[in-house]
Formats: structure tokens, C-alpha cells, sequence
């Protein structure tokens, strides 16, 4: 079966870039579905869909339902449909399928591996898709859905997925804040952020072609305990700051120079 009248539950960050994606794989979404009427406006304008705040009012004509929401909203709106033979996927990366068997017996997952931002370009395509069906048939369906998506989709099961969106967080989330950690550090001086981009990008440059043990470098590295013992005192002053430093200092050198 092809999947060709797409409705999506969701108008934030995901959603946009669904929908501009599926929009140029040339199926249609007929409709978007937000608790906020006018997100749900606001995005089905731009592929003249319909737009509803009411689970109920969800069109039964479509052939497969996309929950792009919170992690926490997914099971309230999955129990409120009522598409039993239509196929139902959620976009998250730590909540389980099972949750939607209550929707349909045709459920599953579309996880895209991304951080997205509803006004950055993003090129879909090269997006990893992680999937996954109740059952062979709705998996055939969704990774032809899938391949039209993106180039790179593969089939990784609950548990496997949930390793993956933790280590996602640590790739993503948690070096983000130390960029702004470091930002705040340098405002201090009077510096700006900027100086750093050569040496950001280096290091993401190298885990291209290098494996990250092999990347780390600096004073925990080094077990420089002169350098570190200097950096934490001049922290003296931002003791969340100090706390950070001191904390993944020595788990550097745990991890690098403890005795196994």
C-alpha cells in the first residue's frame, strides 16, 4: 500500500520539517492537528491542509497518522484515536511503540535523528530515520514511507532507540551547554563567542575520520594536574561552573588514566 494522505498530530519544530519533507515526496498532507489552533493554521497554510485543535474532528479518510508532539503528550493522544485500520507512528526517540497499540493495530515509530529548529534548513534527506512496526506489513509500509524521506533510515527497535536518544542528548544537548558555559566564561573577559568556531569546528572535523578516545585532547587528558588545579581557581568564583569542571576532569582521567 502506498501511504499518500498524510494527517499529522503536531505543528512545533518536527512537524515542520515533516511536513516539508513529506510535502516533497509528493504525498499530501490533508491535515494538521494542533492543541493550539492557530500553530495548526499557521503550518497547514503553507500545504493547504486542513487545520484542527480537536482530536476528534482528525479526518478517517487518511492513510497513515504522524504524532510529532511531546514525549508526554503521546499516550493522552494516542488513547483518544480512533483509526484502528490505519496506520499511527510516533517521531520519538525514548517513548515506546507499544504505546500506540491502543490507536491501531497498524502502529510504529519514525524517529528522526536531528535537532531542529523550525527557521533553519535542513536537508531531510540526509536525516537518519530510525524505524520500527507491530508487524511485517506496517513495516514495509513505513520504510517505503521512510525511503522517500531520507536516504539513510534504519530499522532499530525500542530499547536500541532509547540508547541512541541518550547518546544523542550527550552528542547534542549537553555539548550545547558548554558551548554556553564557555560563552558565559569568555563574556566575562569581554571576549566573544566567536573565537572558538575555528577550534569547534576542528573538533567536530576530526570525528569524521577519528574515533572521539582518540580525539580528546587537554589537561584532563593530560592528567596536567597544575593546569587544572589553576583553571578551577580562577572558576572560584562560579562554583557551577567549578563544580562542571572539577567533575568531568576527573571522569577524563578515570577514563584515561585508571588502572584496569
Amino acid at each position: 500500500m502506498i501511504y499518500e494522505n498524510v494527517v499529522l498530530i503536531g505543528a512545533g519544530r518536527v512537524a515542520h520539517h515533516l511536513a516539508k519533507a513529506i510535502n516533497g515526496s509528493g504525498r499530501k498532507i490533508v491535515q494538521i492537528y494542533s492543541r493550539h489552533r492557530t500553530n495548526a493554521q499557521k503550518l497547514a497554510s503553507a500545504y493547504k491542509a486542513a487545520a484542527t485543535d480537536e482530536i476528534h474532528n482528525l479526518v478517517a479518510s487518511a492513510d497513515i497518522y504522524i504524532i510529532a508532539i511531546s514525549d508526554d503528550a503521546i499516550a493522552g493522544v494516542a488513547n483518544q484515536l480512533a483509526v484502528a485500520n490505519k496506520m499511527v507512528v510516533h517521531t520519538s526517540g525514548s517513548t515506546p511503540m507499544d504505546v500506540l497499540q491502543t490507536a491501531s493495530s497498524k502502529y510504529g515509530v519514525l524517529y528522526p535523528l536531528q535537532s531542529f529548529a523550525i527557521d533553519s534548513e535542513i536537508d531531510f534527506s540526509k536525516v537518519p530515520l530510525c524505524i520500527e512496526a507491530a508487524d511485517l506489513k506496517t513495516e514495509e509500509g513505513l520504510m517505503q514511507l521512510a525511503r522517500s524521506l531520507s536516504h539513510d533510515v534504519r530499522q532499530i527497535d525500542s530499547e536500541t532507540r532509547l540508547q541512541i536518544h541518550i547518546a544523542a542528548v550527550f552528542a547534542n544537548n549537553f555539548t550545547n551547554f558548554m558551548y554556553l558555559m564557555a560563552q558565559e566564561i569568555l563574556a566575562d573577559g569581554k571576549v566573544d563567542f566567536d573565537i572558538l568556531m575555528p577550534l569547534i569546528r576542528e573538533t567536530t572535523r576530526k570525528l569524521q575520520h577519528q574515533h572521539p578516545r582518540e580525539a580528546q585532547t587537554g589537561p584532563a587528558r593530560r592528567a596536567d594536574k597544575g593546569i587544572i588545579s589553576k583553571h578551577l581557581e580562577q572558576l572560584e568564583n562560579h562554583p557551577e561552573k567549578q563544580e562542571i569542571y572539577k567533575l568531568l576532569s576527573e571522569i577524563i582521567q578515570q577514563h584515561f588514566h585508571q588502572k584496569k
